[in-house]
């Protein structure tokens, strides 16, 4: 629980790191490459790993370069919403989880489930209220959604076949896969990739990659197998309170009654989801 706690504090960081690069010049698209970058170099000491393991290291290649693309689109909504907008959004993955689970895996949808989704669907109803969202721009809102739904995809898969995979090839695939989708988008969209300018910039882009990506994801690969499902949720659900106090103390954004709510309904359905499969198992 310990290590999938650290991970979730180190992921729920990341819009202190986000915001700061920003300020510093730094693009999306640009960051996200810097951050993928420099996590895929942590992983260089794992190069024995990978040559042993060639075909496990391209699944979780193709599986990292889908799932972390679709990142760019959190990282858009961070520039344009508040953050606990942002991460709240984010939070709604619950409910697409257990969608995909029903409807491209053939899961049943039981009571206990159920109940989830619905509890997630109540929180939705909450954060895109108009005392939540206010002003806010509505295609940032619609984009965020975008990461959630990747991310129950991501988990499926890698339910079903990254956790076949030995730790260090996981890491060191989807890491470079991010990048060569990033890197990729860069060259596309902005014609090349924008170098951080400053020491801050700089700073901002390799704590990112080092706590918030390399460090966060293998405490949390290391810590959930041991933890269990129950416990790792109670765990990771620190990634959520970690970047509500980030935006209220770091940034000075106003966390509403409907936010609060939200993600008390959003932990619920964490914990209601986490004991059904604790049931499971």
């Amino acid at each position: 629980m310990a290590l999938v706690g650290f991970g979730a504090i180190g992921f729920g960081l990341m819009p202190l790191f986000v915001r700061a690069a920003y300020a510093e010049g730094q693009t999306p698209l640009s960051l996200l490459v810097w951050r993928f970058a420099i996590a895929a170099g942590c992983c260089l000491p794992l190069l024995g790993y990978v040559l042993k393991a060639r075909r496990d290291f391209l699944i979780a290649l193709v599986a990292g370069g889908s799932y972390m693309g679709s990142m760019l689109f959190y990282f858009i909504a961070l520039q344009q919403l508040s953050v606990a907008l942002t991460v709240l959004i984010l939070f709604t993955y619950p409910l697409f989880t257990i969608l995909v689970g029903w409807l491209a895996f053939g899961e049943k949808l039981t009571r206990t489930n159920l109940i989830a989704a619905s509890l997630v669907l109540a929180a939705a109803a909450l954060i895109l209220s108009p005392e939540t969202i206010g002003e806010a721009p509505l295609l940032p809102v619609l984009l965020g959604f975008i990461p959630p739904l990747a991310y129950s995809i991501f988990i499926h898969v890698a339910a079903r076949r990254l956790s076949l995979i030995a730790l260090p090839v996981r890491l060191s695939g989807v890491f470079t896969g991010g990048l060569l989708a990033m890197l990729a988008l860069s060259l596309i969209w902005e014609g090349g990739v924008v170098w951080p300018v400053s020491p801050i910039a700089w700073a901002a882009a390799a704590a990112l990659a080092i706590i918030s990506t390399f460090g966060a994801l293998g405490l949390l690969l290391l810590g959930a197998p041991i933890a269990g499902p129950e416990r790792s949720a109670i765990a990771g659900a620190g990634e959520l309170i970690t970047s509500l106090l980030v935006g209220l103390l770091a940034f000075a954004e106003p966390i509403s009654p409907s936010m609060v709510g939200g993600a008390a309904l959003i932990l619920t359905a964490i914990l209601v989801s986490a004991r059904n499969s604790s049931e499971k198992t």
